[in-house]
């Protein structure tokens, strides 16, 4: 029997040992289970009472996400929304009207998802397989006006592509999970094109689309809604424009999520909303009110206080190039620190060069192989990949991402910035000691 005190820490820790993989693709083994959860299935897709939009890509998800959820609740609609990974609790993944839910809620969903595997001779599931079937039944029992799912991995057999959606989004397309979705740009983008369902607009927010996303659509017949030739957006000084088929929201303020990247990122939801516009008619007003309004943890995120310090959880080619420009255009430091890690399945060497040339000093962090989680990249295999493309890099190497941060810590001056990125997992690990640094710093402590 678990301890009821800790009862949703206990069953994360069973979830962990169900399945001797962290990731198994496939939608075998989740539809048999939710056919045991007595959910909706028309033609082996769960088909949810709310609306649903799901939302795909290499880059960008969580925030569209985001900017879906913001102005929908703005708007006054009820919503779900189910993130991964999390940073500092699992709770973080969902969310009902922009709240977390109780950890009653997780471990009540857990044991209908556990009572109906059990039915299912044989069937094991991965921790993202069973917490997504937890999530699509508790959006399914809480029944919001829409139901917003993000993918985790790819897109044709991740265990959110289970779901039948009336929208999906397409964010972009870049090299990631190579292992799992292929090397190429067209193999990779045909894995994630599988989100979209026929007669459904699918928007699509990469501008060098590959073949087969269109090829994969048309043979469907769903209905893709692109950047730049359905709809568009431009800057204009302090504010923006966005252009879509048959609507135009002007003088839109710069969204609060940092960079310029997220108009991109805010068009993409607009566009969704202007295909579900029949369902969700929306004010100017209130959009505007959920662009300054917008949060999203750990994309650039710069926390107050001095010296900079700077979250972001880039972890891929494309994320490092946003990050290399955002860093770009926040002012002169005399010095920038790194504090990196990374799991073994990221291309360490291409991130380092689009990055190489923006910090000064790197600290390096192992990240621990564990059943939770057996992917990390130690901290010496970093520094190999690092000196191929900046041989004279100032370099040390750490057991840890908490060690590195006080590292780090040590030698930064007030005028200095610190960027901590490259997973997850890192920003997890120094996000309280950051916060904690600012506060000794600001007093004089440190």
């Amino acid at each position: 029997m678990f301890d009821s005190e800790n009862e949703l820490e206990n069953w994360l820790e069973k979830l962990l040992k169900c399945h001797p993989a962290e990731i198994s693709l496939g939608l075998n083994r989740v539809l048999a289970v939710a056919e045991k959860m007595d959910l909706p299935i028309v033609k082996d897709k769960v088909r949810l009472t709310s609306k649903v939009i799901v939302v795909a890509g290499t880059n960008g998800k969580g925030s569209v996400c985001a900017f879906v959820e913001n102005i929908l609740l703005t708007s006054g609609y009820q919503t779900t929304l189910y993130t991964s990974p999390h940073i500092l609790s699992f709770k973080e993944r969902f969310k009902y009207a922009g709240k977390l839910l109780e950890d009653k809620d997780w471990v009540d969903a857990f044991k209908k998802v556990e009572k109906a595997r059990l039915k299912v001779p044989k069937q094991k599931l991965t921790f993202f397989e069973f917490s997504t079937l937890a999530a699509i039944l508790l959006s399914e029992q809480l029944c919001p006006d829409v139901a917003i799912f993000e993918i985790g991995l790819g897109g044709r057999l991740d265990a959110v592509n289970l779901l039948d959606n009336d929208c999906s989004v397409l964010t972009s397309i870049d090299y990631d999970h190579e292992s799992y979705l292929g090397t190429t740009r067209e193999q990779i983008a045909w894995e994630k094109s599988h989100v979209a369902r026929p007669g459904k607009p699918i928007i699509i927010a990469e501008e060098r689309l590959p073949e087969t996303v269109t090829d994969h659509c048309l043979e469907i017949g769903a209905k893709t809604i692109r950047v730049m030739k359905d709809y568009t957006y431009k800057l204009l000084g302090q504010q923006w424009t966005w252009f879509g088929i048959n609507t135009v929201r002007h003088a839109l303020p710069i969204p609060a999520l940092r960079g310029m990247h997220q108009l991109k990122n805010a068009s993409a939801a607009l566009a969704c909303f202007e295909a579900l516009s029949n369902e969700f008619p929306l004010s100017q007003a209130l959009i505007r009110k959920a662009l300054v309004s917008v949060s999203l943890p750990a994309r650039f995120q710069v926390l107050p206080g001095q010296p900079m310090i700077i979250l972001d959880v880039a972890h891929n080619l494309g994320a490092a190039r946003t990050l290399s420009n955002e860093l770009d255009k926040v002012g002169f430091f005399p010095k920038t620190i790194g504090v990196v890690g990374m799991l073994d399945d990221k291309d360490s060497t291409a991130i380092f060069e689009e990055l190489g040339d923006k910090v000064d000093k790197w600290f390096l962090v192992s990240l621990s192989r564990s059943k939770s989680m057996n992917r990390g990249k130690a901290a010496k295999s970093l520094k190999n990949s690092l000196l191929k493309v900046c041989p004279d890099a100032d370099v040390l190497c750490f057991e840890n991402p908490e060690e590195g941060f006080k590292a780090a810590s040590r030698v930064s001056e007030k005028q200095d910035r610190i960027v901590v990125f490259g997973s997850f997992y890192v920003i997890s690990a120094v996000w309280k000691l950051a916060e904690d640094f600012i506060k000794e710093f600001d007093k004089g402590k440190v």
